[in-house]
């Protein structure tokens, strides 16, 4: 068996298990809301989400226009709109070059039943 160098290991790992950069939204009484995991470093800026439905593909940047997330829970809150296109499950985040954090929802969708909770 071959020695492995930790530097080497690009996710974090903590009481063994993987700490993965998402996103997570759900239906509110209001709307629906959001929340940022520790890891994407969007925790307490202002951040754009945008969706592309034709690949069930979303993607999250910091933007000085757009909406507001918390610095401690990472929450914001959105329109019920999108989260039935996206649906209520985790959406993991990879890093990308230019800037974006990109996920695939792969038509999670919410049915309009869900909404009216």
């Amino acid at each position: 068996m071959a020695f492995v160098s930790m530097l080497s290991m690009t996710k974090k790992q903590k009481y063994g298990r993987n700490l993965k950069a998402f996103v997570r939204f759900r239906m509110t009484k209001v709307g629906a809301a959001g929340s940022f995991s520790k890891e994407t470093n969007l925790r307490g800026k202002r951040v754009d989400i945008q969706i592309d439905e034709e690949t069930g593909r979303i993607r999250c940047k910091e933007d000085e226009n757009g909406n507001r997330v918390g610095n401690i829970n990472g929450q914001f809150g959105f329109s019920k709109a999108l989260v039935k296109v996206v649906g209520v499950d985790r959406i993991y985040l990879e890093p990308s070059d230019d800037g974006w954090w990109y996920g695939s929802y792969e038509d999670q969708g919410v049915t309009d039943e869900q909404t009216n909770r």
